[in-house]
């Protein structure tokens, strides 16, 4: 692979910047490259080992670097959503049993 603006073979992997970035381009399987010759950033096809695909993490697909990364497993982020889920479950038992929210009002709003 070579820099598009300098045509120099010395790039390496750059890293991806925020949750969007991270996002869309493991979509499309594309990754940021940084040229040592010329400094450049672009974006190009994600190289491969011969055979192996790497197994992308939560935190991958998150964009997370650095201690975040370090903090944020997979366990902890499923952790996270499943309890997160838990409580808004609870929070909606406790208001239909305590009346604030009336189930005929939710059936007229759903029509």
């Amino acid at each position: 692979m070579k820099c598009p603006n300098c045509h120099s073979e010395e790039i390496h992997r750059s890293r991806r910047r925020g949750l969007r970035e991270g996002l869309s381009l493991r979509r499309k399987q594309l990754a940021p490259y940084r040229c040592s010759a010329c400094g450049s950033r672009f974006i190009a096809t994600e190289a491969q080992t011969a055979g192996q695909q790497r197994p992308l993490s939560m935190a991958d697909y998150l964009g997370l670097n650095g201690r975040a990364r370090q903090l944020c497993s997979d366990t902890v982020i499923l952790g996270g959503i499943t309890s997160l889920l838990l409580v808004l479950g609870i929070l909606l038992f406790m208001s239909l049993a305590l009346g604030w929210i009336e189930p005929e009002l939710l059936q007229r709003h759903a029509l």
